[in-house]
């Protein structure tokens, strides 16, 4: 199964370059529409490709998402009161596994699992 998602992956990831580039070629705001729509779409392929080539799955999966602040608290549970396990950086990509009131559960890609205040995590698709 690696060989086959490591071949998957890098094949999305080509063509997601070519309707990045047919991106910059289009005039109409529909086009411009659709090829969104598209690269949207192979963003959540590759993602996905990504998390299954770690073998580390969750057991809930709510979506994928990236944290949006510096230095952000990732705690072992939902609450401010809770252990900080570490910080996370800006723009660092993560599992989306669990809602509970204003935090989200989240998984790394290593498998490390924890919680983050909902603001400072954005939800991609």
């Amino acid at each position: 199964m690696e060989e086959t998602v490591a071949e998957l992956l890098e094949q999305e990831e080509q063509a997601r370059e070519k309707y990045q580039g047919l991106m910059g070629k289009v005039s109409g705001s529909t086009e411009r529409q659709l090829i969104e729509r598209i690269l949207s779409q192979k963003r959540f392929e590759i993602e996905t490709l990504r998390l299954l080539k770690t073998g580390k799955i969750p057991s809930r999966f709510l979506g994928f998402g990236m944290v949006v602040d510096d230095e952000v608290n990732f705690r072992e549970a939902p609450s401010p009161a809770s252990l900080v396990i570490s910080q996370l950086d800006r723009g660092t990509p993560v599992i989306l596994t669990e809602r509970r009131g204003n935090w989200v559960g989240i998984q790394l890609y290593d498998g490390q699992t924890g919680w983050v205040f909902k603001d400072y995590v954005r939800s991609g698709e």
